[in-house]
């Protein structure tokens, strides 16, 4: 893994841009090339130094930050929204940005984030990804130069990063080459159950339900509000 990743900033309120200055200081390994005011100042430092990681607002003037994504997705660098506009979430996932966070900014919010980017650069480091092959309950690809054969019933979860999903096991976490999306129609429908964008969850695995939360038994995980009737129904939970 890289020793510091580099990031930019992109968001016309001077105050917002300010506080993820401010957020991202606590972070020694994450270095700005740049905080900016709109896309289009920031554009020639994007191409000459292409960017770990952008953190874009959405409603900007000349180009909001959807166009924007779309407008450089050539370029290998990790999405973040940071936005007051929900609405434009559905958008977001379709992109495939990494992340979207709602204002205000808040600590806890961030640091989540961030641990998930270093989370995702460390595993995709650590292994080439691979397409992966679904069969008979089985999950097979190459990471390295080692084919990994796992059974679906060693997935506790299942995470997304963008076109990548992340198959977290008892043992330890794969990161392969295949949307969550992908993952959830080739895996048994019976065993596994999407709770948020982000995440898809073997049922047998549940600890226990919160209001806003699933215990997994490794780790908590958030629970989508559109997804928490259906979950709480086939977990059978009143």
């Amino acid at each position: 893994m890289k020793d510091t990743l580099t990031c930019i900033i992109v968001d016309d309120d001077d105050l917002d841009r300010m506080v993820v200055e401010a957020e991202l200081s606590a972070y020694a390994k994450m270095k700005i090339l740049g905080s900016y005011h709109n896309p289009i100042e920031a554009l020639s430092i994007i191409n000459s130094h292409q960017p770990d990681v952008l953190f874009l607002d959405i409603d900007m003037p000349e180009i909001n930050g959807i166009d924007f994504v779309k407008s450089i997705s050539n370029l290998n660098a990790i999405n973040v929204f940071i936005t007051s506009h929900p609405e434009y979430a559905l958008q977001g996932f379709q992109l495939k940005v990494f992340d979207f966070i709602l204002k205000p900014l808040e600590t806890d919010r961030f640091e989540s984030c961030i641990n998930r980017i270093f989370d995702f650069v460390k595993l995709k480091d650590k292994a080439e990804a691979y397409d992966v092959l679904f069969e008979n309950e089985k999950i097979i690809f190459k990471e390295g130069n080692h084919v990994v054969n796992l059974n679906a019933n060693e997935v506790i979860y299942l995470e997304a990063y963008g076109d990548y999903t992340k198959i977290v096991t008892e043992k330890k976490a794969h990161l392969t080459l295949a949307t969550l999306s992908n993952f959830l129609e080739s895996l048994p429908l019976s065993k596994f159950i999407r709770i948020h964008r982000s995440y898809v969850i073997a049922i047998n695995k549940v600890k226990s339900l919160g209001p806003k939360t699933i215990d997994m038994g490794i780790n908590d995980i958030p629970i989508g509000k559109t997804y928490l009737k259906e979950a709480k129904q086939i977990l059978k939970v009143n």
